[in-house]
Formats: C-alpha cells, sequence, structure tokens
C-alpha cells in the first residue's frame, strides 16, 4: 500500500468540482470510503522514525495510508516550504500531524523551525486539543513520563502538545571534585571564583554558552508577562565575563580535563559508563533546575482523523509496537518497534526509556542519569528570544578584550533589546 514516494512538498493540489444530480462537490484529495490518508509533517533528523512510524501502522491497520513531509535541510528550500506550509496552516488546511525539532539556541547556525513560536501556536487554535484522547488512554493513567515536562505543552489548563524529548545541562563531577552548594546559578559561580578546584575554572570558563537558559521560563502567555529579570542577568552575564577574562591565560594554557566540564544531557554518556561521574543539573538565577524541549508532537485543529493522529504520536511513547513485535515473532515481515523516545540524539521524556537510549549501562551510570532527570522542575520551548541572548552575549565575549570596548554598556543594550522582544511575543 505504501508507495515509493509518498513525500508531498508544499504541492498545491488542483481542486475539481464536478456538478452531479444538483450537487457540487469540491475535494483535495480521491480517496475511497475506507482509505485514511494520515499527512506528517516532520524533520529531517526524525524523518527514519517518522517513516518507521509509518510502515508499523500501515502494517497493522490496512486501512491507512501515511504521508510524509519531510522539511528540507537546504535552508532557501526550507523556507519557501514552510512559508507555503503556513499559509496553509493558517487557511485550516494543515497536516494531521506535527513531528517537529528544536534548533539548539547555541548551533553555528540557526534553522527557521515551522512553528516559530510554539507558545503562541497553541494560543491560535491552529493545534487540537489532546484532553479527550489522553483521558482515555490507558498509558497516562501508569507511566513514567516526568508530569513538570509535560505541563510545558498546555496551555489554559488543556494539552496541544506533547513533548517527545529535552535538553539539561549536568556538571559532571567525580568524588575528589568540590560540590556545588548553592542553589542558584550565581552562587555557582561565586563558589567557582573563590575555589582552590582549578577544574571549576575550567568548568565555568565559557559559561556564558548558556547564557538563554540563565532565566527560563522568561515569559509566560498566559498572563501575558515577561519573567526575564534583566537586572538579575545582567549582574551574572557582567560575571560571567569578567571570570572569563581574569582566568582566559590559565584556562587555555592547561590541560583541560573534557570530562568535568558543563556538558549537556546527552553529551554525558560518552564519558560516564567508563568512569562512573556524579551529575549537578545545572540550575538557573532563580534556582530552577530547567529543559529546553527538542522536539515534540501535535495533531492539527484542521485534521479530520484526530484519533489517529493522537495514536501515531503516542507509538513513540508507549509499548504498543512493543506488544505487537512479541506478538508476531514468527511472522516473516518484521515492523519496526519503539522503545520509549523518538529522538536518540537528546533525553527522552521517561524514565523507562533511559536504559535502551543509554544502550543499557551499569546500574550505578543508569541511576545516576535518572535521578537528573527526576530533579528538573520544568521544560520550556525555545524562541528566537533565546537565540538572541546567546548571539548578543557571544558577540560581546568574543569583543571583550578589545582596547576601548565597552562591554558593559553592551550587555545594558541586549537586555533591553531581549526584554522587548518577550514582551512583543506574549503581547502578540
Amino acid at each position: 500500500m505504501r508507495k515509493q514516494n509518498m513525500i508531498r512538498k508544499g504541492m498545491s493540489v488542483l481542486c475539481v468540482c464536478a456538478l452531479a444530480a444538483g450537487l457540487c462537490s469540491c475535494g483535495t484529495e480521491e480517496k475511497s470510503e475506507e482509505e485514511k490518508i494520515l499527512r506528517v509533517v516532520t524533520d529531517g533528523t526524525l524523518y527514519t522514525d517518522v517513516e518507521f512510524a509509518a510502515r508499523f501502522l500501515e502494517g497493522v491497520d490496512g486501512e491507512i495510508e501515511v504521508r510524509i513531509q519531510r522539511l528540507p535541510d537546504d535552508k532557501e528550500k526550507r523556507e519557501i516550504e514552510i512559508q507555503k506550509l503556513r499559509t496553509k496552516i493558517m487557511a485550516g488546511k494543515g497536516p494531521d500531524v506535527y513531528l517537529l525539532e528544536s534548533v539548539r539556541e547555541n548551533a553555528a547556525e540557526a534553522v527557521m523551525p515551522l512553528l516559530e513560536n510554539p507558545y503562541q501556536t497553541m494560543q491560535s487554535g491552529a493545534l487540537a486539543s489532546l484532553d479527550e484522547f489522553m483521558e482515555k488512554d490507558s498509558y497516562w493513567e501508569d507511566n513514567t513520563y516526568h508530569e513538570a515536562i509535560l505541563k510545558a505543552g498546555q496551555y489554559d489548563g488543556r494539552q496541544y502538545i506533547i513533548p517527545m524529548s529535552v535538553m539539561y545541562y549536568v556538571l559532571p563531577r567525580p568524588d575528589d571534585m568540590e560540590k556545588m552548594k548553592g542553589d542558584t546559578l550565581q552562587e555557582w559561580m561565586q563558589q567557582a571564583v573563590s575555589s582552590d578546584d582549578f577544574r571549576l575554572k575550567q568548568a565555568f570558563y565559557g559559561l556564558t554558552l548558556q547564557t538563554a537558559r540563565w532565566i527560563q521560563p522568561a515569559a509566560d502567555y498566559e498572563k501575558a508577562e515577561v519573567k526575564f529579570d534583566k537586572e538579575r542577568w545582567k549582574e551574572l552575564a557582567q560575571d560571567c565575563i569578567q571570570f572569563d577574562i581574569d582566568v582566559q591565560d590559565e584556562v587555555i594554557n592547561s590541560d583541560i580535563d573534557s570530562r568535568f566540564v558543563f556538558k549537556d544531557s546527552m553529551e554525558v554518556l560518552y564519558y560516564n559508563e567508563q568512569s562512573p561521574l556524579g551529575l549537578q543539573v545545572v540550575p538557573d538565577i532563580e534556582g530552577r533546575k530547567m529543559a529546553s524541549i527538542m522536539s515534540y508532537g501535535a495533531v492539527g485543529m484542521s485534521s479530520d482523523l484526530k484519533q489517529e493522529a493522537y495514536d501515531f504520536l503516542m507509538l513513540f511513547l508507549n509499548d504498543r509496537t512493543q506488544k505487537y513485535q512479541k506478538e508476531h515473532s514468527e511472522d516473516s515481515m518484521k515492523l519496526p518497534a519503539f522503545y520509549g523516545y523518538l529522538d536518540k540524539s537528546f533525553t527522552p521524556v521517561q524514565e523507562n526509556a533511559f536504559e535502551v537510549w543509554m544502550n543499557y549501562p551499569s546500574e550505578e551510570v543508569l541511576q545516576e542519569m535518572q535521578q537528573s532527570f527526576r530533579e528538573l522542575d520544568g521544560a520550556y520551548f525555545l524562541t528566537g528570544a533565546e537565540r538572541e541572548l546567546f548571539e548578543g552575549l557571544d558577540q560581546i565575549a568574543g569583543n571583550c578584550s578589545r582596547p576601548g570596548y565597552d562591554w558593559s554598556a553592551e550587555i545594558d543594550k541586549l537586555v533591553d533589546s531581549v526584554w522587548n522582544t518577550y514582551k512583543m511575543m506574549v503581547s502578540e
């Protein structure tokens, strides 16, 4: 049933209207009454898993055909396709399923997202509420999904987005390394400045790369309030740049042990198995331990197949594919199975997926990672404001050693600009 070429990239479908028996019917897709066509839009890094899910669904349900639209990797082609898709979404002709990734705010190059601001998209009415499907889904009665992460996909008490993977920073620490004692990031910085443990100075050198994570969530869209604290953020930015200036020569001329620097929650896996380390989750300015959402799923409000679309999303979280595989172990044609996570590149959103995701680590390493996950206070979506923060402070840090460069004044300009960006977003 599944055709070789299923990817329809923004094609305009010619609508042919025929007058018959006094009725004029105009459709955008020819299909039999029995056949259901589920349209999925996804990003390139998620495409393979999404295609596997499509193979599974078509393999167990002969009435469904899944058509996947993969957003292009090429920058210019991607922007063209996204503009077409946004026009369709606004016209009520969007996809049934959204499975999208977020680009790290400190990535080398910014990539245009389909949903520029997921918070605003939840407000817009473009996405369907998932509550009625979740209420009758037994998965949500007994699961290890992190509740605080799930809340990030809610607006006005209703669930519109299901986060699929997250990222947060940890400080890997051997037993003989000084433990961070404060609750806030400023207290951690102060401890590093006064510490005699040079490994801490190595770890905190370049903390500006995490600048967009210093206070999250930075806005409350339901209350239309900006929570970005300009003064506290500015104070930490100044401390970080001054710290980098003070220790730069010493750090650059030393042998840096790459195990003991801030790492994202995926990176640490490559180091932790050989010599298990303690993991301290990095807090923000106000002491919250937050994760950024790196992939997520949603159902289009215009979809006529909302239940099927929701079921497709849940293939990545529930054990339906695993159960099917066990029940049909003798079948000659094997269907794909998923193990509780979508995106291998980032941290799963439920604890029971960690063992497979981590490739069956030792019990000690597994428990340490799960404990760091439990400590998370919440999650947030990345927006253009986070990118603005990172690029702005990164540029300031790169110029701070220039003679006559007033980096403190530039920080003042940056925080004012970013605060205005957040204000504009919550007001739209």
